[in-house]
Formats: C-alpha cells, structure tokens, sequence
C-alpha cells in the first residue's frame, strides 16, 4: 500500500465496499450482482451532448450481438481522412461480468473528449459462453464496421483489452487504412503466472494472481487452454510484423504490469510503432479508470489515454 496516495487508497475502500471477501469464485449470479452494485456507485453522469442508440450486429453463428452507438453530437470528426472514424470500445470484466451499461459512462467520456463515434459491444461471457464466443463476437462487430467503410481504433480496459489486441492481430491487413491504432489499457497479454510482477504484486489490491488463474480457467474451460491460440492469448501470435500504431497503460500496481513490456518488445523488434506508458500508470492500480473523478493520476492518465485516441485518428 505504500505505493498508493490517499486518493487511491480510498477508490480501494469504496470499491471494496460492494464485495465479499470470496467475490471472485462466488457463484457467477452473485458475482455480476458485486460488480453492478460496484460500477453504479462509480457511475458518472453522461455528457449532455453525447447521444446513443442500442443496436444488434448479426454475429457468424445467427447470434445477436449487442452494441451502443455513442454520438458527439456537437462535435464532428476530421474530415481529411479517407474513412470515418470509429472507437470500438471492448470492456473489461475478467470475461466473466461486464456489458453495456458497466463502462457507459466511460465511453460516453471518451466520445465527449476525442470528437469520435463510438461503439461499445457486449461480447458473450462466460462461463455460459467460453471462448472463443468473446472474440468471435467483437470480429463479428469490427467487420461489419470494416465492411461499412470505417476506420477503426480498437481501445479495451482488463479483458476487453486482451481482445482487442486479438482483434488487432486477426485484422492486421486492414493496418495501414483502415486499421488506425490500439490503445491497451491494464491488458492482459501473456497468460504468463510467472513475470516478475505476477509475483511482486501477486497480493495486488482489486486484482491478484489467483484472480488472473481464476479468470483465464473459467473463460476457457478447465483443463482445455488453448494456449497456443493468438485469439486467446496476444503474446501467442506467429507474427507481429503488420500491427498497427499501439499505445499501452499498465498499472504499476498490479500483476499484468509485465504483459505491456513484454508486448512492446515483441511489436517493437517486428518493427510496429508501440508506445508503453509505464510513467502514465505509477502509483494505480488495475482498475483505474473508475476512479477518474477521485483521482489525480488515474484523471491524469484517463486524459492522456484520451490524447491517445485523439491522435490516432487526426
């Protein structure tokens, strides 16, 4: 805790608030019950300019997938690109909890600020839906993007994150035209118990190692790891050569701090435009961006994530 000001030590304490000490291996029900009470209580008003709409994209299976539209509507996008502009914002949740309400205000904030439409998808989730539903479903949104004409910057927290990163990979020959950036915020990249900072901060507050394996075993099904797959796990992928522009945020305090690292070295030797922000995140921890309103430097860092996706589509 000596890492932490006083501010973040008081984001733990309210967030803690809403869990039990057993919360991540509770029952799903109940743990998606923790984590509703939990974001509601963070939960920011929308700006008064950003409009939305909730809409369905088919997914390859017939399945509907869920996604928010978010519109600034006082803002307009540059108009000297090629393709419109659209964030695609994947949300975080251990792909256990989270969907469209969990990060609206976020992706409303994000809109607000970079000018950009947005779209925010409510994968599937397990244990009800183990992978690779979660990225078959935001390929299944992307192309459609992709398809409309669109310039896509992929942007997730956590999770969601992990998959845009997949995303990322899956899609790399739009990279160049279409495919303009993705920003990482926390991601989990390696399925690596083992880096230097699963063990330093294997006691993280709000997310510890036994979480990750809790995470990883349940979205994928126990005893059945795809570990070499690059649509589970970004670090596994045979090339990283044709990705596009990618700006990283670990949090200093938490065990997926080493994932960026790690990244950033491979995108870096396959010769990608990478950025890892390691200064952005001293003293926060995995989770954050909600405390974007309580926080100095989570608001610093929310800002500068902002900027980010701002540049990426001038």
């Amino acid at each position: 805790m000596t890492l932490l000001d006083t501010q973040m030590q008081a984001f733990i304490a309210q967030t803690m608030q809403h869990y039990p000490a057993d919360a991540v291996v509770s029952n799903t029900a109940q743990q998606r019950q923790c984590y509703k009470n939990m974001y509601l209580a963070f939960a920011l008003p929308r700006p008064a300019n950003v409009k939305s709409v909730d809409k369905y994209v088919e997914g390859p299976d017939g399945h509907l997938i869920p996604v928010r539209h978010y519109d600034p509507q006082a803002k307009s996008s540059p108009e000297n690109l090629k393709h419109p502009v659209q964030v695609v914002y994947l949300h975080g949740g251990g792909f256990v909890v989270g969907d469209l309400d969990s990060h609206d205000d976020l992706c409303a904030q994000i809109a607000d600020l970079c000018g950009f439409k947005l779209v925010s998808v409510a994968y599937r989730l397990a244990p009800e839906h183990r992978y690779p539903c979660d990225i078959t479903d935001c390929l299944a949104v992307v192309d459609h993007l992709l398809e409309q004409g669109k310039a896509v910057i992929l942007v997730g927290d956590s999770a969601g994150a992990t998959l845009a990163a997949c995303v990322a990979n899956a899609r790399s020959s739009y990279t160049g035209t279409q495919l303009l950036g993705q920003v990482l915020i926390y991601p989990a990249l390696a399925n690596d118990a083992n880096t230097p900072s699963m063990q330093e901060h294997a006691h993280a507050p709000l997310l510890s190692k036994q979480d990750m394996i809790f995470y990883h075993g349940i979205r994928v099904g126990e005893g059945h790891a795809p570990i070499q797959d690059p649509l589970c796990c970004p670090l596994h992928a045979s090339s990283f050569a044709d990705l596009p522009p990618s700006h990283l945020f670990p949090a200093q305090i938490d065990p997926l701090f080493d994932d960026c690292g790690l990244y950033a070295k491979a995108l870096s030797r396959a010769g990608v435009e990478v950025e890892n922000h390691t200064q952005a995140g001293d003293g926060l921890l995995h989770g954050h961006l909600r405390a974007r309103h309580m926080s100095d430097k989570a608001g610093a860092n929310f800002q500068l994530i902002c900027k980010t996706i701002l540049a990426l589509g001038r």
